[in-house]
């Protein structure tokens, strides 16, 4: 199995990264309105989103919205041996290349998010998704590992994602964390 979710990986983001870039900015636009206008996002007080890298869904403008509608926003950060936790950033300034030149929330950002009763609402990157919500990261486990501890503390568990990238079925472990919902720039697939 790892194998087949490895092959199918690679797949997947070779057709992502041969996108252009004019296409990556106007589907991630799309993919940013569908986000901004879903119940779970108007109704979260906390938004836990990851920062994109190379061709990854375009975070930018919905962290911006998030500020404009008074959100706290909370960012990824690699510490230690393979864990990430999320810090609050009260700026798109407050980042800085990190891990694998990824941006990350700076040294001066030690406001870590925990679980405190707010809505909070994650929004995810991967390779590939079905339509059940089944998930192939990149490999590494950093989002595995991090909902194995807070996934009941969330409101929701959004994936963004082309739609190239949702597949019917894709092969899955037990161990596996799920999306509770895929938004793409034709719709938002409901995972529950």
């Amino acid at each position: 199995m790892q194998e087949e979710k490895r092959t199918l990986r690679r797949s997947i983001l070779k057709r992502r990264e041969e996108m252009s870039l004019e296409e990556q900015l106007t589907l991630s636009h799309a993919i940013m309105e569908n986000a901004v206008a879903h119940y779970e996002f108007l109704q979260a007080e906390e938004i836990l989103t990851y920062v994109n890298y190379k061709s990854e869904v375009n975070t930018k403008g919905i962290i911006e919205y998030a500020f404009l509608l008074g959100k706290k926003v909370y960012c990824p950060k690699v510490i230690g041996d393979g864990e990430m936790e999320f810090f609050e950033i009260s700026s798109i300034k407050d980042l800085r290349e990190g891990y694998k030149g990824i941006l990350e929330p700076e040294k001066t950002c030690d406001r870590q998010w925990k679980p405190s009763g707010k809505r909070a609402l994650l929004f995810m990157p991967g390779a590939v998704f079905d339509r059940q919500g089944h998930r192939i990261g990149y490999g590494k486990g950093f989002y595995d590992r991090f909902l194995e501890k807070t996934a009941d503390c969330l409101e929701a568990k959004a994936a963004l994602a082309y739609e190239m990238q949702v597949k019917e079925e894709i092969p899955f472990e037990q161990h596996d964390k799920c999306v509770d919902m895929i938004i793409t720039e034709q719709e938002v697939i409901d995972c529950l």
